[in-house]
């Protein structure tokens, strides 16, 4: 359906971004810091989330059937931030002693 064809955008350009965070972190370039880490992690799982939400929600009205590609990007988006902020905290904790 073309609802979530443009509702899937959102969660690509997350997916992007989490990525280019993630090899950011693997180049131990001074670009990335914890905020950084923290921020991205957070606006991208509550807009995310609101977004599987507001979807679920169109769905409903419609009598359409739910969108489990979405599904799995937010699963894949939650997966990201988690080792986004391990990989972070790990490096931290390795640097610092």
């Amino acid at each position: 359906m073309e609802i979530y064809d443009f509702i899937r955008l959102v969660f690509i350009t997350f997916i992007i971004a989490i990525s280019i965070v993630l090899f950011a972190q693997r180049k131990r370039t001074n670009i990335v810091n914890g905020f950084v880490v923290s921020i991205i992690a957070i606006i991208s799982i509550i807009v995310t989330g609101i977004n599987l939400i507001i979807m679920g929600y169109i769905a409903d009205e419609l009598g359409l059937g739910g969108d489990v590609v979405s599904s799995y990007m937010f699963l894949i988006i939650l997966g990201l931030n988690a080792l986004n902020s391990f990989i972070y905290f790990k490096n931290k904790k390795v640097k610092n002693y």
